[in-house]
């Protein structure tokens, strides 16, 4: 009896504590069924709905008094109903299923979720499955925007560098293939620069989006339009696209481009420079062809812009000669190859010389005498122009202090013409403080000639340059005044001293009714202004006569002297001072 009693009573403890479990593990399973914030359901054998979670009913918007015992099936979409249904029936015949499902709200909208299915068994067998439903829709959202940030552009919506690379590649893989030729362009808008300085980038975020759409209506079917990066454009033809049609296209897209754009109110004007290579004659592989259309369109730019160019063999010969002259260049400046020479700058009325005009000049050991006209573009496209430029700063102001301090006229100025690469560096100015401080020029007896094309490139940094140029005491002259088409307009904005008038009208003036009309012009509006004109390229006396009677201030050209030598131009200034 006492060992019956002990085991009744045990038995009692063991029936006592599994009670317990059950009632902690039925706790558990509410308090995840109840709180998990995944929706969380189970159906039966044949898909009812039997259950559903708080976050059911939260996340979807449905009361489970209206769904309970309602086919699951109801609620997505038809198209995915044999797939979800392939993964009800795995799950029942003991497979875990994990699967990606977009559910509709109530409401409609349309939510991504990752599911799980586990089959329920009671008593060893299969009654049912529970659904687990984990909300993945922002984060798909994220990946597919970081995916398209790395494939599209964000400001114009266009497949980027990378991505338009991907399609070149494939359509290049079918040309070979088919034996088809094909077309691939480059497109750079011309001075877009502009327009940013002008109304910022926000607004030039902006006009560039209507130009974009602009070059898309132009643009014939299934053509790629990529953004390589900045203002520059990559354009993929379809297959079959012979030259002719490659160029017609393009030019349409040139002649879209140039049309005014109006933004704010305001009227403005771009234009675009488009190079074109063909398959397989320009070139077999991506890089080629990429590479020629880029000579191509670097080509288009320095004929002036807003036109169209087809790679062609001489093309390369010129950029391999570029390559090899910049070598040579940069080997001019470690071996002193570069010289100054100066031409006087006299006063029309009593011949005395004002100042003289600093005129760099390159010995090559081989090819000679080298124009400048041939080098200082190829030292703006190495970047050797600053390196360069701070070289004729600092020779010409210590050799203008020389010439004062020889001659006892401290009032002796030099001329000194600044690329625009060169103005917009960063330590441009520094660099001309430099000057001065180490040949003890006094900063007014230094001016830099800017022609006026270059000052209006980037007008608000080139005003800002020379508002600090203006607070040093340095002067500035508008060098070719006139050969641009808004000097009028902007010359009052310009903090400018002195006006040079191209050589351009003083080559007729004393026979050309028109040209002598501008010059005076010119010179009257310069007295208006309180600027000093000189007249350049001045070659007889009668030019000379004719700008006297203008009331010109001062010229310079054969008339006088040629560009002299340092030595040289010490023998001209004495003999004019007897």
């Amino acid at each position: 009896m006492m060992t019956l009693a002990q085991l009744m009573s045990t038995s009692s403890r063991d029936m006592e504590r599994l009670h317990v479990r059950l009632q902690m593990s039925e706790q558990r399973y509410k308090s995840l069924f109840e709180h998990n914030t995944d929706i969380v359901y189970s159906t039966d054998l044949h898909g009812r709905l039997t259950s559903v979670n708080p976050a059911f009913e939260q996340v979807l918007g449905y009361k489970k008094e209206e769904i309970l015992y309602t086919n699951s099936l109801k609620y997505i979409h038809p198209n995915d109903i044999p797939r979800v249904t392939r993964y009800f029936y795995r799950a029942l015949q003991g497979n875990i299923q994990t699967y990606n499902l977009e559910i509709p709200t109530k409401s409609g909208e349309r939510l991504l979720f990752q599911m799980k299915n586990i089959p329920i068994i009671v008593d060893g067998k299969k009654v049912g499955i529970y659904g687990i439903g984990r909300n993945i829709t922002e984060q798909k959202k994220a990946e597919e925007k970081i995916s398209y940030l790395a494939y599209y552009d964000i400001d114009t919506n266009l497949p980027n560098r990378t991505k338009w690379m991907e399609l070149f590649s494939e359509q290049l893989d079918k040309a070979k293939q088919k034996r088809r030729k094909m077309a691939v362009a480059l497109i750079d808008l011309d001075r877009f620069k502009w327009i940013n300085d002008s109304v910022g980038h926000y607004a030039g975020d902006d006009i560039l989006r209507q130009l974009v759409e602009r070059i898309r209506r132009a643009l014939p079917p299934s053509a790629e339009l990529g953004r390589f990066h900045g203002d520059k454009f990559c354009l993929l033809f379809p297959l079959k696209t012979e030259a002719q049609a490659a160029t017609e296209a393009a030019l349409r897209i040139v002649r879209e481009v140039a049309r005014p754009i109006v933004y704010d109110g305001k009227e403005f004007f771009v234009t675009a420079s488009v190079g074109l290579a063909m398959f397989p004659d320009d070139g077999e592989d991506e890089h080629a062809l990429l590479r020629h259309a880029d000579m191509a369109v670097n080509m288009a730019k320095k004929g002036g812009g807003n036109r169209v160019e087809r790679y062609c063999a001489q093309m390369n010969e010129e950029a391999m000669h570029r390559l090899e002259m910049g070598g040579h260049l940069r080997r001019a400046i470690e071996e002193n190859e570069l010289f100054l020479c100066y031409q006087p700058i006299v006063d029309v009325h009593t011949g005395a010389v004002k100042a003289t005009e600093a005129l760099i000049r390159w010995r090559h050991p081989k090819l000679g005498l080298v124009r400048p006209d041939e080098f200082i573009p190829l030292a703006e496209e190495t970047g050797l122009i600053h390196e360069i430029g701070r070289w004729v700063l600092k020779t010409a102001c210590r050799q203008t202090k020389q010439w004062q301090e020889i001659t006892g006229n401290n009032r002796l100025s030099i001329f000194v013409n600044v690329s625009p690469v060169q103005f917009q560096h960063e330590r441009f100015v520094d660099n001309v403080k430099q000057a001065l401080k180490q040949s003890r020029l006094s900063p007014s007896c230094l001016h830099l000639e800017l022609t006026e094309h270059s000052m209006l490139r980037y007008l608000s940094s080139t005003m800002r340059t020379m508002d600090e140029l203006r607070k040093l005491g340095v002067g500035i002259a508008v060098d070719d005044f006139g050969s641009g088409y808004s000097s009028f307009h902007y010359l009052k904005r310009l903090p400018a001293t002195i006006l040079k008038i191209d050589r351009a009208f003083i080559e007729q003036l004393h026979a050309n009714a028109s040209d002598e009309a501008i010059v005076k012009a010119m010179i009257t509006m310069g007295h208006g202004l309180g600027l000093e004109t000189i007249a350049e390229g001045v070659e007889t006396p009668e030019q000379l006569n004719r700008l006297r009677d203008l009331q010109c201030t001062y010229a310079q050209g054969y008339v006088f002297c040629p560009p002299l030598l340092a030595e040289e131009v010490m023998r001209y200034v004495t003999e004019k001072q007897k």
